[in-house]
């Protein structure tokens, strides 16, 4: 359930929607997102789409996410609260959590 958030909170980060839009308010967008073509963004879509933007933002293809890859869309004290392990980055089981969730949010 908690990847499952994620992955819609990340989706609506990328398409650069609040997390209380409609998930369609946007048909254009909803096309980017929609290889299939069937007008919907299902959840294998949304990870999809939600990897892709993690990926764009781990140019080092490290699997983690630390202060310069987030260059600024973070505060240290929001980098912090993102990661309970306390090594300074964000790997995908952080973002799957609900800290993670809010910091999708908070990157938009």
């Amino acid at each position: 359930m908690a990847f499952r958030l994620s992955a819609a909170v990340l989706l609506a980060a990328t398409l650069g929607l609040s997390v209380a839009a409609p998930a369609f308010a946007a048909p254009a967008t909803v096309t980017a997102f929609d290889p299939d073509k069937d007008g919907t963004i299902d959840l294998k879509e949304a990870q999809a789409a939600a990897s892709k933007h993690f990926d764009m933002l781990d140019p080092d293809k490290d699997g983690t996410l630390d202060a310069k890859e987030l260059n600024g869309r973070l505060t240290a004290a929001e980098l912090k609260a993102a990661d309970p392990d306390a090594e300074g980055t964000i790997d995908a089981k952080e973002l799957a959590s609900p800290a993670g969730a809010s910091l999708a949010t908070l990157m938009q």
